[in-house]
């Protein structure tokens, strides 16, 4: 036991709350002077381990209480102050005098401050979170500086002219972080290593904010050279084993412009009433193997990241948009679920099982919706199956149904399309249709999703399910006041269940309001992740739940079918079982971390081209809904989701922000969140992505 442990084991042995420095000595049995020294230099170094605490009011030590000290992740935030991001979803708030030295991004150690719930220090930072950031180039004033495109990373970059690799004043630039200060009040430094070139220039918009957002943009040389000898088409000795389907009605139904296309749907309604339902997975696991350079490559992606004209695909194009994407006409390989399901919805029974399959038609959203809407043109184009189409549509809304009555929680959608000019610039955003073509792919494969999950835990398998707690109590509050304020009325229950809240956002609808509830009650929610233990679906209204059914684009789908296919061929064996446990565990951990850099890229992605938009129309006037209240002023929403700022300054005269009832007021007016207002785009700040307007004057 060296002299550090023996401390430690003293001070908790002996029981006391806290030791003063002569206390410890005796404690230890200190003769002499350098005994002294011996447990001063020890006790400093448990300070700094956070393994003691020091209270320099009392002059004493303590052991650290539980919760006290712990890692995290900081969040920054441009003002100076941050968040520790925890697993809890209780977050601290970091003040910008206590961030001694940290960045966004950073992993740290921390100490709560005392006397505080939610409040803490950052101690040391124990890994840097951005090696590189993505900025403009400031060349004014001789010295030669970066200004992150992210705010959040609090300070410009230093770049030693030698380093600047060419880069001219204005350009985009990718910067790699070569050194960082003690503190927050130097610069970092840092080296140019990619000129993206110019903000106007082709691209460069989109390619800014993937690469400032931590989404992967290329694949490295191993990736592109091993896709590049996989196999276009599937080969006999692939469909060895498989159950052969190329010879039922089986077609895909996607996007006008989708190219990864991974599910295809089949149905059939049997003499005994029931359903067959029968939904047909790519089967990527064919083609990458644990470990190899594509596995570690999408592993470390996540997700594909979609962004107006661009994606960031999962995997490379070869099998994203080759092999592996179940094109019409061409045999695939797949991993298929069979369920058959009575009139009321219910699973009766499922089968998984390697299939191979000849999707007969690319059908589109947009095609199915118009065939369900007697589009006779359309109908007599895909004659040989309308009637499975018809048949789909019967189930589909048999399984809807279902879902509503145990409480499912149907959030409108709140996507947007962008329309170009022949030069590439936005001139209109749009908001999609979500038509009932959609609903019976999502019904289809929610189904899907939860048989896969039931037997991967009748089974006691490893797994990664898709897991949604319940919202957060105070959240929760605060919508269901926001609901009482604009008159609606909310069942009482004394516990937090999905049908309250779905019947909420039923009457909603019949409101004005139905917008501002829907994006309240999403932002009320806690975010959906993936995990290794299954707690339920909140939002689903599901007992289990996984995501199986986009292997192309999510690893955990990749991930799945691989324990399902080593199940399914009688090969669990123990040691798989480790293996499986540890993959999924992996899994999970950076699926949940990718997911979220995805969804905040592709929100960043749209508010650049929302506001490029902005600048097209600076100086017309729009009716538009209040959105969002604050003490500064209101944020108003236009009809095409695009969202602007006005100034408590542009509202005239003095207003009294009342947080209960979301609103500003004052003795001749009240502005509440969904009250309707005329407005004007007055300008547009790219670098904050924030649009600006007044209220029009009449």
């Amino acid at each position: 036991m060296n002299i550090n442990e023996k401390i430690l084991q003293l001070i908790t042995d002996c029981g006391a709350k806290n030791l003063s420095l002569k206390q410890i000595y005796s404690l230890v049995g200190c003769q002499c002077t350098a005994d002294r020294r011996i447990v001063e230099a020890a006790l400093e170094a448990l300070t700094e381990q956070m393994q003691l605490v020091y209270e320099p009011d009392a002059h004493r030590f303590r052991l650290p209480r539980e919760g006290e000290f712990g890692t995290a992740v900081f969040q920054a935030n441009a003002k100076g102050f941050g968040f520790l991001l925890m697993d809890d979803g209780h977050d601290l708030f970091v003040p910008a005098s206590k961030t001694n030295g940290a960045f966004n991004g950073d992993t740290v150690q921390y100490c709560r401050v005392p006397g505080t719930d939610d409040e803490a220090e950052i101690v040391c930072v124990k890994q840097r979170g951005m090696t590189s950031i993505v900025g403009t180039v400031d060349k004014e004033g001789g010295a030669i500086f970066v200004v992150p495109d992210d705010r959040r990373f609090i300070s410009d970059v230093f770049v030693p002219k030698k380093a600047a690799f060419g880069a001219r004043h204005g350009q985009k630039v990718v910067v790699r972080i070569t050194q960082y200060p003690l503190d927050n009040r130097d610069n970092p430094e840092g080296e140019v290593v990619q000129v993206l070139g110019y903000p106007d220039d082709k691209d460069v918009d989109m390619l800014s904010v993937a690469l400032s957002m931590g989404v992967r943009t290329q694949f490295p040389s191993e990736v592109t050279a091993r896709a590049a000898k996989l196999p276009t088409e599937v080969s006999e000795k692939d469909i060895a084993g498989r159950r052969d389907l190329r010879g039922e009605t089986i077609f895909t139904i996607d996007g006008d412009d989708a190219k990864d296309l991974d599910d295809a749907v089949s149905v059939a309604l049997n003499s005994d009433s029931t359903y067959t339902l029968g939904v047909h997975i790519a089967d990527v696991s064919n083609y990458v193997k644990p470990g190899d350079d594509i596995d570690k490559e999408a592993f470390m992606r996540g997700t594909s990241v979609y962004f107006p004209q661009n994606v960031f695909p999962m995997l490379p194009t070869e099998l994203s948009n080759g092999v592996c994407s179940l094109y019409e006409g061409v045999d695939r390989l797949t991993l298929s679920c069979e369920m058959n399901i009575n009139s009321h919805g219910k699973v009766l029974s499922y089968d998984i099982f390697p299939s191979v399959i000849r999707s007969c038609h690319r059908m589109t959203y947009n095609d199915v919706q118009a065939i369900f809407d007697g589009d006779k043109v359309l109908a007599e184009r895909y004659a040989d199956i309308v009637p499975t189409l018809q048949t789909m549509q019967k189930l589909a809304k048999i399984l809807q149904k279902k879902r509503d009555q145990r409480g499912n929680i149907d959030f409108a959608g709140r996507e947007v399309y962008f329309v170009y000019d022949g030069d590439g610039r936005v001139v209109d955003v749009k908001p999609y249709e979500h038509t009932f073509a959609h609903q019976l792919i999502e019904e289809f494969m929610i189904v899907a999703n939860e048989s896969v999950a039931d037997y991967a835990t009748e089974l006691g398998l490893p797994f990664v399910y898709r897991v949604h707690d319940k919202p957060d109590e105070e959240k929760l509050e605060t919508l269901m006041a926001l609901m009482k304020g604009v008159g609606i009325d909310v069942k009482h229950s004394r516990e937090i269940c999905s049908s309250v809240l779905q019947d909420a956002l039923a009457k909603a609808e019949q409101t004005p309001y139905f917008n501002l509830i829907n994006d309240v009650m999403l932002r009320t929610m806690q975010k959906a992740k993936y995990s290794t233990v299954n707690s339920g679906h909140f939002g689903l209204a599901s007992r289990r739940y996984c995501h199986f059914t986009s292997p192309i684009r999510r690893y955990p789908d990749l991930t799945i079918h691989r324990i399902l296919k080593t199940a399914i061929v009688g090969k669990m064996t123990e040691k798989a079982l480790r293996a499986y446990a540890d993959m999924a565990e992996d899994c999970a951990r950076q699926s949940s971390i990718r997911e979220k850099v995805a969804d905040e890229a592709e929100r960043k992605a749209d508010d650049v081209k929302k506001c490029q938009y902005a600048e097209t129309i600076v100086g017309r006037s729009f009716e538009a809904v209040v959105s969002g209240v604050t003490e500064s002023g209101i944020f108003c929403e236009l009809h095409s989701t695009v969202e602007g700022f006005v100034s408590v300054d542009k509202l005239g005269g003095y207003f009294r922000y009342d947080r209960q009832r979301f609103c500003l007021y004052n003795d001749a007016v009240t502005i509440s969140l969904g009250d309707k207002i005329r407005v004007t785009v007055v300008g547009v700040n790219m670098a904050a992505t924030r649009i600006e307007m007044s209220p029009t004057e009449e």
